[in-house]
């Protein structure tokens, strides 16, 4: 149950170092209202680790993270079900909560929500940990 954690967060959010890899150009305005990420431990964050870059990424509902990716490779676990991942060339498929979503260095991936937010854990390793993902995927993508 990941309410605790929402709390918490929810209600030291202006105590926390919030960031956000895009910008509206990227995505637009809807994108950057509703995506952000905490980063416990890494090059950014609260304690400071060149090697590995984890915290916390939250997407809003009915929100798209179009295919992207990245040199480090990603592990996710999500803390809230509901939301579709896609990896490669592969489909959208659920994903629930408590589950771990592994990205190789380099392989395409996306998320998308529906009703509900996104929470999930993640970690980085292997690449720079600060890198803006390549974005291959356009936002109206997996919409029908």
């Amino acid at each position: 149950d990941a309410k605790p954690l929402v709390q918490l967060l929810a209600e030291r959010r202006n105590d926390l170092r919030w960031g956000q890899t895009y910008s509206e150009a990227d995505f637009g305005k809807e994108f950057i209202d509703k995506y952000g990420w905490l980063e416990v431990f890494g090059t950014r964050g609260h304690f400071v680790n060149d090697a590995v870059a984890a915290g916390v990424l939250i997407l809003g509902p009915d929100i798209v993270y179009p295919d992207h990716h990245h040199i480090a490779e990603e592990i996710y676990i999500p803390l809230t079900g509901g939301t579709e991942w896609r990896m490669g060339e592969s489909g959208f498929c659920m994903r629930t909560a408590g589950e771990v979503i592994h990205h190789a260095s380099n392989v395409n991936h996306a998320m998308r929500t529906g009703k509900d937010p996104l929470l999930a854990l993640y970690i980085w390793r292997g690449g720079p940990l600060a890198q803006k993902s390549d974005i291959t995927g356009t936002l109206a993508q997996g919409r029908d």
